[in-house]
Order: structure tokens, then sequence, then C-alpha cells
């Protein structure tokens, strides 16, 4: 369990939930729950303490295990009505930042946490934190939020034991993409394809899981889908083997 260390996004990948405690807002928003703190039990990590302070997120270990309610109708264990409750029992499988934009305005608005079968965005915007789920859809704010996830170009460097890419978003991230043994993982690395760089500040493990096989090899469409990126609609997929 972490205890004074700070937790990272790295950290959430892989990790198990177990258990979901939420402390609502007495002002709820329209179009998702809101809530004043949101306590997430993680298997190997302990319990993560979510909340805004104001705009954006921010989440911290927990080691006492109790959320200040002082601003909150109410806490709940497991509700059924908060979209995470639905993934309990599964891992982590990808953290990924939301930022919101408008015009001269621009910063992390939250993560979004990707499971099997669906993913949840946690978002800190005007004070208040929403818990917004797969179907969920958050009105005009919807344009204003952007995830780097589209994919301009990939190169296969390696086709089995492992099977790796590396690519590049539209936004200009660099991903380094690799599958072994049943295990997919997606890194970032902000130096770029050179191994040198890679334990600059910045780097770092976006998506992990196992598909239950043992396999060394997967396609670039079934690795994307499992890692929850997609290709630009001009995108360049080049065989750099």
């Amino acid at each position: 369990m972490i205890d004074e260390e700070p937790v990272t996004t790295a950290d959430l990948v892989g990790a198990r939930l177990t258990r979901v405690t939420a402390a609502r807002r007495h002002r709820q928003s329209a179009t998702a729950p809101g809530l004043s703190h949101l306590r997430l039990d993680l298997e190997g990590l302990g319990p993560v303490l979510f909340r805004t302070p104001g705009s954006g997120l921010s989440f911290q270990a927990d080691a006492t295990g109790a959320t200040d309610e002082s601003a909150a109708s109410g806490t709940t264990a497991d509700p059924t009505d908060l979209p995470l409750t639905r993934f309990l029992g599964q891992p982590i499988r990808s953290v990924g930042a939301v930022e919101y934009r408008d015009g001269r305005t621009a910063f992390t608005a939250g993560l979004a946490l990707g499971f099997e079968g669906g993913r949840v965005r946690l978002l800190g915007l005007d004070g208040a934190l929403l818990v917004v789920g797969p179907e969920e859809h958050l009105g005009g704010v919807e344009a204003r939020l952007h995830e780097d996830t589209t994919l301009a170009r990939v190169v296969w460097t390696c086709s089995s034991s492992p099977s790796q890419w590396s690519a590049w978003t539209t936004g200009g991230r660099y991903l380094y993409f690799r599958y072994r043994h049943g295990e997919g993982s997606v890194e970032h690395f902000p130096g770029g394809p050179d191994p040198d760089t890679w334990d600059e500040e910045g780097s770092g493990l976006l998506a992990r899981w196992h598909d239950g096989s043992r396999r060394g090899e997967i396609d670039l469409a079934d690795f994307l889908v499992l890692a929850g990126l997609r290709l630009a609609p001009n995108s360049e997929v080049l065989d750099g083997r």
C-alpha cells in the first residue's frame, strides 16, 4: 500500500478496483453525478482519494481511508448508480488525460480510466467532480473536452515475440506499443523512439492488460481496440521491420 509516496497515473494502470466510495454534493449536475470526493480502493495500491480544486482533478493516497463529508449530502459505498461500480473486480486497463480547451482557456480536466468493456471519465469542472460513464454525454461541454488517443503515424518494428510498434498521435506524442505472452502495453516517451531518452521525466505507462493467452503476436487493429486507441482517417501505417 502507498502511504506517503505520491500516486501517479502509471500507478493506477493494472490496479484492480475493489471498492468505490462516493461523497455526493448537495447541488447535482444535470448530466452526471456530482461528487465532492471519490475514493477508489485498488488492490496492491490501497485507497486513492480523488477530488477537484475547482478546475481539474487531484488524486493522492488516502492512508486514513476516510473522506471529508462536510460538503457532501451523503457518502455511499459501491453506489449502483455510479458508472464506476459496474467495473468492480476489474483491473484498470488504461489511464489517459482529458484536456479542456476553450479559446485561451486550457487545462487538464481529468482522467479517462479504461476497463474491459468500457471506460469512465473523472472530471473536475466548475468545482464539482463528475463521473461520466461510457454512454454519457456532457452536452455542449463535450466539444471542449479532448483526449490524445488518435494516431497519425504507426511504424511496425517487430512482428512477433514481441509484436511492437512506434506510434505518434495527432497531438505529437510518441507511444511505444508492445505485446508478448498475451500482455499488451502502451508507454509514452517524450524523447521519441531513441531508447537512450526513455528515462526522461514525463515517461510513463499508459496502458497494460493481459488477454489470457500466451501468444507473442497480435494484429495492430486488435491491439488498438484493447488499448483504447484509434487510427486517424489519413494515418500512415508503415512496415519498418
